[in-house]
């Protein structure tokens, strides 16, 4: 059996041949909590503090990119696998780390031996990557998809100089400059069109994402000032074409340019940013997790970890880790929750969720759960407008709930009332397309047909690698049913938002 599945020492809790006991070979499990992430582990307890203090210090390093007043809120859920052999449990691909994407938020999972983050560490490279896309939601409020692939790989290769108190940002992303240096790569107006190329083949793929990171490389290294003013025209919500095209405004053979770039040798040279890194010190707060919390973890990871498994294969085997969880603990939120959502008959999930909410009545997630299972058996009484209400009033920063409550307003015709939950969304993920076809719902429902158009234009801009193939649908197809009604959209208004990424130096 794979680490992942050796469970912590409870002497209560070692009953079923899937929840091993340490005696057996298994490992405790731990959740550390930070200011900005909640660290889920089979490590031992001074590792994982180490390296939830490592990833705040990672999100220091990146949020310089933007400056260093920029410090958006929220919480990123880890989960941290002891080895990284572990993780061949849960695919049928050779993969050290990836990133899904939840309700509220990313999930990111990693794997390692004693993990630490290093600057030779693989995994560095995949969390800076998705914690970029994170961060760069709350500083960009329009991303083409090549401007958003573009910045996340340009700082990958970020390099953490804590014993210097500085970040190197900037660095080359050697596989992606070999790559375009002995392949080519797609010209600029390809890359706007990306987005609508549909499904790719991998080497297709990975020509348009060497290529962004080629692009913004070289315009952070060479037209660091228009590029900044660009970035800046997409904080203030304006067209990205439009804002590209003044921000470049008279600049002569850019093609040249970036092909000597590529090509010009040894006389080339690749300027680098560095920033002050400060010594980390958020607090630190660490428990140990239950048995059933961690056949939650696996059923979670059966189910979301990259690779072709059939749908079946991966359901039967959360089942089983299901079934476990609650024969350990019967009563766990989180345990209770996995098994609600994974239940597929909308009135036994609506049986399950009423039960948890009375169990736990101050859970806001059991409300939200609970609120959630109400709408999918078609209720959209005051018992779901009741159990959305307290979810809220239970998780004032869950974007989950709060956009749950502005949708739920949305879908019964009462936009007046979703107006504070909606925006409280917003600002809490305002780069979450979800929450901008929520936002954009009530606003043409208020008659406000140009905001709308101008918000589900957002939520179009911020569709990038990991949206669901059905969000992506439901933001194309209720963008061209505005653009019928409303028109050309006119771009919002100007807000505060951080500086853009710096010129290299």
């Amino acid at each position: 059996m794979a680490f992942l599945g050796l469970v912590m020492a409870v002497l209560s809790g070692c009953t079923g041949v899937r929840a091993v006991c340490p005696l057996e070979g298994g490992r405790a499990w731990v959740e550390v909590r930070s200011s900005h992430f909640n660290v889920r582990t089979n490590l031992d307890a001074e590792t994982a503090e180490e390296a939830t203090r490592e990833l705040e210090m990672l999100r220091q390093g990146l949020l310089q990119a933007w400056g260093g007043s920029f410090d958006p809120p929220g919480a990123v859920e880890v989960i941290v696998l002891s080895n990284r052999a572990a993780m061949e449990e849960f695919t049928n691909v050779r993969i050290e780390g990836f990133s899904a994407t939840t309700s509220d938020g990313p999930v990111l999972v990693m794997a390692g031996n004693a993990y630490v983050l290093s600057e030779q560490s693989a995994d560095q490279g995949t969390q800076a990557h998705e914690l970029t896309h994170y961060l760069s939601e709350f500083a960009l409020v329009r991303q083409p998809r090549w401007l958003s692939e573009g910045l996340a790989s340009y700082l990958e290769s970020i390099a953490l100089r804590p014993e210097r108190q500085e970040v190197i940002l900037g660095r080359l992303h050697g596989p992606f400059f070999q790559h375009v240096h002995r392949s080519g790569w797609r010209t600029l107006d390809e890359l706007w069109e990306w987005d609508g190329k549909g499904l790719l083949s991998t080497a297709e793929s990975r020509q348009y994402y060497a290529s962004s990171w080629l692009w913004v490389h070289f315009l952070i290294s060479r037209h660091a000032d228009r590029f900044e003013d660009f970035q800046m025209r997409l904080m203030r919500g304006d067209e990205p074409r439009q804002a590209w095209e003044e921000s470049f405004r008279g600049v002569k053979d850019m093609a040249g340019q970036l092909h000597a770039y590529v090509h010009g040798g040894r006389h080339v040279t690749y300027p680098t940013i560095t920033a002050p890194l400060k010594p980390e010190t958020s607090p630190i707060h660490t428990r140990l997790m239950v048995p059933g919390e961690v056949h939650a973890i696996r059923a979670q990871l059966f189910l979301m970890t990259p690779g072709a498994a059939p749908t079946e294969e991966r359901l039967e085997k959360a089942e089983r880790e299901m079934a476990q969880a609650l024969r350990e603990n019967p009563d766990n939120v989180t345990v209770a929750l996995l098994r609600i959502r994974s239940t597929a008959d909308p009135f036994r999930r609506l049986e399950l969720a009423r039960a948890l909410a009375e169990r736990h009545p101050e859970s806001g997630q059991a409300w939200d759960a609970l609120a959630q299972a109400l709408d999918a058996a078609g209720n959209t009484s005051e018992e779901q407008e009741a159990a959305r209400l307290r979810a809220v009033e239970l998780l004032p920063d869950s974007i989950s709930a709060q956009n749950g409550l502005a949708g739920f307003y949305a879908r019964t015709s009462q936009p007046e009332k979703g107006l504070a939950a909606a925006r409280r969304a917003l600002a809490l993920a305002p780069g979450n397309a979800a929450v901008l076809d929520t936002w954009s719902t009530l606003l043409f429902q208020l008659g406000r047909c140009q905001e709308a158009l101008s918000a589900q234009q957002l939520a179009a801009d911020m569709l990038h690698e990991g949206t669901p193939e059905r969000l992506r649908r439901t933001v194309h197809d209720t963008l061209a049913r505005y653009e019928a009604v409303c028109g050309t959209a006119s771009s919002p208004a100007p807000s505060s938002e951080p500086a853009a990424v710096p010129g290299a130096h």
